[in-house]
């Protein structure tokens, strides 16, 4: 009796340290290796290792669901959970991307300035700040000044979705965050997607 009871604690005990193996594997797997659901499902502001970062960007500089034609009415047909991911002009660079999310970390607490990723119910909000927004003449200076500023000359380098959204976010910015035309140059610059180093937003 006392050689099974032995036994039995000899198999418990290895079952249990093999369930810890098994988790602490599957944990280890799920850190260094992130699913397209925790990609697509971020955080509003995430905080990211260096290897989280390598690991988002290899997932985001080969995705495809945003391109420079795409305009405004399509992105109105999208789920609002959606996201618009990958660059469309040229390929992405890690040094520019990391330079993107950490610049955009200042901004967390603002609504109006998307975070990593880009969600598309976010980008609809922007467009109907487009539409509601009438700016007066001072802040219409701002906002000109801001165009003459950015490294796009403008909220994008193309009439796309981002130029229309990025345009209506400036507006809410000027006219009711009182924003500078530096500041509004700068968001857009950490936001741009058009190649050679744009995060997965463009």
């Amino acid at each position: 009796m006392n050689a099974l009871t032995s036994r039995f604690k000899t198999l418990a005990v290895a079952t249990a340290t093999l369930a810890a193996i098994s988790s602490a594997f599957l944990a280890g797997n799920a850190a260094a290796s992130p699913t397209r659901t925790s990609m697509q499902m971020g955080t509003r502001t995430p905080t990211l290792s260096a290897d989280s970062l390598r690991a988002r960007f290899t997932f985001l500089s080969h995705q495809t669901s945003n391109r420079c034609t795409l305009q405004p009415a399509e992105v109105m047909k999208m789920a609002s959970t959606a996201r618009l991911q990958g660059s469309c002009c040229a390929p992405m660079a890690y040094a520019d991307y990391v330079k993107q999310i950490r610049g955009l970390k200042a901004y967390a607490d603002v609504g109006e300035i998307p975070p990593d990723p880009y969600e598309v119910g976010l980008a609809q909000r922007l467009f109907g700040f487009d539409k509601s927004y009438s700016l007066d003449a001072d802040q219409q200076a701002v906002y000109d000044r801001a165009m003459k500023m950015a490294d796009e000359h403008g909220p994008c380098c193309c009439h796309c979705w981002r130029y229309v959204a990025f345009r209506g976010q400036a507006k809410e910015l000027i006219a009711r965050r009182r924003y500078t035309a530096s500041q509004i140059a700068q968001v857009w610059d950490l936001e741009d997607g058009c190649g050679s180093g744009p995060m997965m937003m463009r």
